[in-house]
């Protein structure tokens, strides 16, 4: 049993910083392809509210995103903003609301970085390549599907009613993409849907 639970532990990250504000050390170390993934180091959080640090922890250790996808992907790097920090950044900007890269630009960047553990956040460009080597492996289908096992697995009991909410987004991008009806418009065209899945508990 203790070796079962040695090998799901997630390997302990180095770094050769001392100060969270400034890591100079990692960052070379990233640059000549020896660093993963940089390792957080926390500094004085009593400026965010409660509520970040609650949702961080209760959510992200719940759901196991990281060795599901670690299992799926490997790594990402070498990189200072690898596979870890790319997954928690994606899932603090599902919680604060941030729909699309672009939308970090908003964000003060060393604040954000601060939930993160590192200096500042990544740089829009940055979380779009990170995006597309994820994307290159195609596993997003059974990343999906291993996510709801361990969510029905957890709580299969609150799984019986299942309010799905569909929301189309109009794409004006470059891409060509299948059409939907937009409702705002009244017509079919270029467009993403969005499927919202909420549990009896929401």
């Amino acid at each position: 049993m203790q070796q079962e639970h040695a090998e799901e532990a997630e390997p302990v990250p180095m770094s050769l910083d001392y100060d969270g504000s400034h890591r100079t050390f990692d960052r070379q170390m990233a640059y000549l392809g020896l660093l993963d993934d940089a390792a957080p180091i926390f500094r004085d959080a009593r400026r965010f509210p409660v509520w970040v640090h609650y949702w961080l922890c209760r959510i992200w250790c719940t759901v196991q995103v990281l060795q599901i996808a670690r299992k799926l992907y490997g790594e990402i790097g070498p990189a200072f903003y690898g596979l870890r920090t790319t997954l928690l950044t994606l899932f603090l900007m599902a919680l604060l609301r941030v729909q699309r890269p672009e939308q970090l630009k908003e964000r003060d960047p060393a604040a954000f970085g601060r939930l993160l553990g590192l200096d500042r956040a990544p740089e829009v460009k940055t979380l779009r390549r990170q995006l597309g080597r994820l994307a290159a492996y195609h596993h997003a289908e059974q990343l999906g599907a291993e996510l709801a096992r361990v969510r029905v697995a957890q709580r299969g009991d609150l799984m019986g009613f299942l309010y799905v909410d569909g929301h189309v987004r109009a794409y004006h991008g470059e891409r060509t993409i299948s059409k939907a009806y937009v409702a705002r418009r009244h017509l079919a065209m270029p467009a993403t849907t969005d499927y919202w899945i909420n549990d009896r508990g929401g």
